[in-house]
């Protein structure tokens, strides 16, 4: 087995085993309440055999009943056979599903028996196979470099899913897991993607700098928009229903996780065009490398603000949609919790974005020269 994979192994183990330590050290010092447990029921995929209109008579009348015959295909009803009823006009979500659809039922026990509700389509199906796309596409364009980004960045979603969400249910200050994490996200997917080198250091902490500049601004900006990170909402269900967790908190996070993807792309643009024009000429000085990065990082950063920008108006249509409704008036439009909270993780990502540029330089310029100068004494060592 090569040694160069037994240590990206370890390496990996060993980054993934740092971060699923960190809310082990967050809970150690914060001891916070836990998330309200609501039972809403259960949810169990179903397959719909038959659809049907009905006539039922009710007090005020005759009502049209759109009637679901279902088999389910989970839990413990795995196999049984159920019929759901549901008020045609009450349909808001604009659910129309046709025997053979794969839907999702929720199951809420009660008084008077278990009453089922057609929840959704089931759509793990069309996922996997997308996801499974994507691997592959990133498999036969760039090889087992491609595979091994599809696995960091699996293992990121993980991670996230696995440690950032619990400790925030459990009352854990997510911006210090959020920022460990990210951290620890950033050393590993960069790692896995050009090897546990220097290289990847510099990528590291290049973007860690974005980072936290990113956090700062948007902790800046929210203050004085007097921001409450409740901007839809599901964020107000769920934070009426758990008034001891911080929505802030969750906003900074995310702000967080979002500008580290972003300011990475840069960041390792930079180290890589660095360290490629250090290798075809050691000749050069520090200002020459620096201006090298410089030149790598302004092009990508004009390219990845546009794509940042438009990433969240594109996710922000439909709010975007309020400002006809609301009259044309800016004044009501601007003042949105949702269209604020966009703004400002746009504009902060952005910022963190430009300030990855000459932190990343920096750092690779200082890396590459100190490198070149270490490799002429050697050489002249050798020579004499």
């Amino acid at each position: 087995m090569p040694m160069r994979f037994v240590r990206d192994t370890q390496m990996t183990f060993a980054f993934i085993g740092a971060a699923l330590l960190v809310p082990v050290f967050a809970f150690a010092q914060d001891s916070g309440p836990t998330i309200n447990n609501t039972s809403y029921g259960t949810y169990e995929s179903a397959r719909v055999l038959d659809v049907r209109i009905e006539s039922i008579g009710t007090e005020q009348g005759a009502a049209q009943k759109e009637v679901y015959d279902i088999e389910f295909r989970s839990g413990s009803r795995k196999g049984a056979h159920q019929t759901i009823s549901s008020d045609v006009e009450s349909n808001p979500y604009q659910i129309d599903p046709k025997p053979g659809d794969s839907v999702v039922v929720l199951i809420q026990p009660s008084d008077q028996g278990d009453q089922y509700y057609l929840e959704g389509f089931d759509r793990r199906f069309p996922l996997s196979l997308l996801i499974a796309l994507f691997v592959l596409t990133l498999f036969v364009l760039a090889g087992w470099q491609g595979l091994k980004v599809a696995v960091s960045i699996i293992l990121s979603v993980l991670i996230i899913g696995w440690v950032l969400i619990p400790s925030f249910l459990q009352g854990a200050n997510p911006v210090p897991i959020a920022m460990a994490l990210s951290t620890i996200l950033i050393f590993l997917t960069t790692g896995m993607s050009v090897g546990w080198n220097r290289k990847a250091a510099v990528t590291a902490i290049g973007s860690l700098g974005g980072v936290i500049v990113a956090y700062f601004i948007s902790l800046i900006f929210s203050d004085w928009s007097h921001l409450s990170g409740l901007s839809t909402e599901d964020d107000r269900l769920f934070f009426s229903q758990n008034p001891n967790l911080n929505p802030r908190g969750l906003l900074f996070a995310g702000i967080i996780v979002a500008a580290m993807g972003v300011v990475e792309d840069v960041a390792v643009s930079i180290a890589s065009g660095v360290a490629e024009v250090s290798k075809v000429n050691r000749h050069l000085t520090f200002k020459e490398l620096f201006r090298a990065g410089m030149v790598v990082g302004k092009d990508h950063m004009s390219a990845l603000a546009n794509t940042l920008v438009f990433a969240y108006v594109g996710g922000s249509l439909s709010t975007l949609l309020l400002y006809t409704q609301y009259g044309g008036s800016w004044l009501k439009f601007l003042n949105f919790d949702a269209v604020t909270d966009e703004v400002i993780r746009s504009m902060a990502g952005t910022i963190g974005l430009v300030f990855t540029v000459p932190i990343t330089a920096l750092l690779a310029a200082w890396f590459a020269f100190k490198g070149n100068a270490r490799a002429k004494a050697k050489t002249l060592v050798h020579h004499q």
